[in-house]
């Protein structure tokens, strides 16, 4: 059963914002496994038309905001199944779990950033599956990926390279028993030995 807090209720009855998640509804549909999205877009295609504009449109600037965001993708699509959240979500392997606490325990608590992250899903499907904007809506999965590391006030002013962008992946981002050195590996396979790339 899906429980949402009355907070993000009451917000949503007002101006629509939130995952129209009620008490009984049924489990959202199964998910293949996390799409390998590396093997289909270069990952600078993916820094330039996704991931900058996304953060740019939440208000956020920067190479290692940009470089923790495109590792995080590269490492989900990279990562054994075993080692994703279990029922993971689209290219970010988010879980509908994690994707309902997120807006429970933090969007609802601030609602004009909770619109403007509503502003990216689209306006029907949203309300009927909110979880399905995390697999095909991958400016909306940016986005929520980005909320789980600012809902732990991640700090990425020493991030200049990349294991400490793996540390903060490691210890931020939901997993199962993965390590910094997969957030490299994966880097790697698709870098060669460009530690970090910027614009």
């Amino acid at each position: 059963m899906i429980v949402i807090s009355p907070l993000l209720t009451q917000h949503h009855q007002h101006d629509p914002a939130g995952p129209d998640l009620e008490k009984g509804q049924s489990q959202p549909p199964q998910f293949n496994p996390p799409l390998n999205i590396a093997v289909l877009v270069p990952p600078q295609s993916l820094r330039c038309n996704i991931i900058r504009p996304t953060l740019a449109y939440l208000g956020v600037a920067g190479n290692a905001a940009e470089n923790l965001l495109l590792g995080t993708l590269l490492t989900m699509a990279w990562l054994p199944t075993d080692k994703h959240c279990c029922d993971g979500i689209g290219p970010y392997a988010i879980s509908a779990s994690v994707h309902t606490r997120l807006w429970d325990e933090y969007l609802a608590l601030h609602p004009d950033l909770a619109s403007l992250i509503r502003g990216l899903a689209s306006q029907r499907c949203f309300l009927q599956d909110p979880h399905a904007e995390l697999a095909y809506n991958l400016g909306y999965a940016t986005a929520i990926a980005w909320m789980l590391y600012q809902q732990q006030a991640v700090c990425l002013d020493d991030c200049a390279d990349m294991p400490a962008l793996a540390q903060v992946w490691q210890l931020a981002y939901p997993h199962q028993g993965a390590s910094a050195r997969d957030f490299i590996s994966s880097w790697n396979m698709t870098h060669g030995d460009q530690a970090v790339i910027c614009s």
